[in-house]
């Protein structure tokens, strides 16, 4: 493991795998190394093929550190550490809400030089107020387990049997333990949900950028898919067959090499490197 030091002194915790042109991994609400083998898994893949990739925690999870008071502009900052220690420049490969720090590093010119965005959750008009309130409410008294479970039922739709399992499995304290940021995430989705023209917020991002999705997802994701899609100027399209809301490191890791190696041209409803 190394670290960087982000503007703000906070200190960011990463893997890096191989050698030559960079990408980062930006993982969604709750995704951290200690929980996330998938991540490391496609991260090795990329690795094999020539690719520099970054496996970080992001801030307030795992072995990272973080700072008060949270706001976007500081995860764009620790991206841009990243980006700085990676030797300047960065493709962005964003899960989920990541995609909220993907797209504003871009925004902010740190040195992202194409985007790949997997399901990003971005739906126009819906308004997760309540759900912050309630989550601020149930982290403030320590009750982390509530939060967690209350952001996978009310908040994502997981049916609360299927939650009820996850907490009996070995990987739920580590879960738990990062519950504090599930705050970090929904703030910055509902920030972009209730932009009335959230879609012009990314008018000015020109690098190349491909939006996936699965074909066995959340009802509403492949929709928002289309949206941030049509939003950036340069981006296309790919539906992964058979996946959900988390590909396996088999389906996403060709997606990207081609991606990486041929541009959104070439990459598009094609998953063959």
């Amino acid at each position: 493991m190394s670290t960087v030091t982000s503007r703000d002194g906070t200190v960011i915790d990463f893997d890096l795998y191989g050698d030559g042109p960079a990408v980062i991994f930006i993982g969604g609400a709750t995704q951290y190394r200690a929980i996330d083998l998938g991540t490391r898994r496609t991260a090795r893949l990329l690795a094999d093929e020539g690719f520099a990739a970054v496996d970080y925690d992001r801030r307030g999870r795992g072995h990272s550190g973080d700072t008060s008071p949270w706001a976007l502009e500081r995860e764009v900052e620790d991206v841009a550490a990243l980006i700085k220690a990676a030797g300047g420049t960065a493709t962005l490969y964003s899960s989920s809400s990541g995609a909220t720090v993907a797209l504003a590093a871009a925004e902010a010119g740190v040195g992202v030089t194409a985007l790949a965005l997997y399901e990003p959750p971005f739906l126009a008009g819906v308004d997760h107020s309540e759900h912050l309130t309630t989550l601020r409410s149930l982290l403030a008294e320590g009750k982390n387990d509530e939060a967690m479970r209350y952001n996978m039922t009310a908040v994502i739709g997981v049916p609360s049997e299927v939650v009820d399992g996850m907490a009996g499995s070995p990987g739920w304290a580590d879960m738990v333990a990062v519950a504090p940021t599930l705050v970090y995430d929904l703030t910055a989705t509902h920030d972009v949900n209730t932009d009335p023209d959230w879609a012009a917020r990314w008018s000015s991002i020109t690098v190349p950028a491909i939006v996936c999705s699965g074909d066995q997802t959340f009802p509403g994701l492949p929709e928002a898919a289309d949206a941030v899609a049509a939003a950036l100027p340069t981006a296309t399209r790919q539906i992964l067959p058979g996946q959900g809301h988390g590909p396996t490191p088999e389906a996403i890791a060709p997606v990207l090499l081609r991606f990486l190696r041929y541009g959104p041209a070439k990459s598009g409803g094609d998953s063959r490197p």
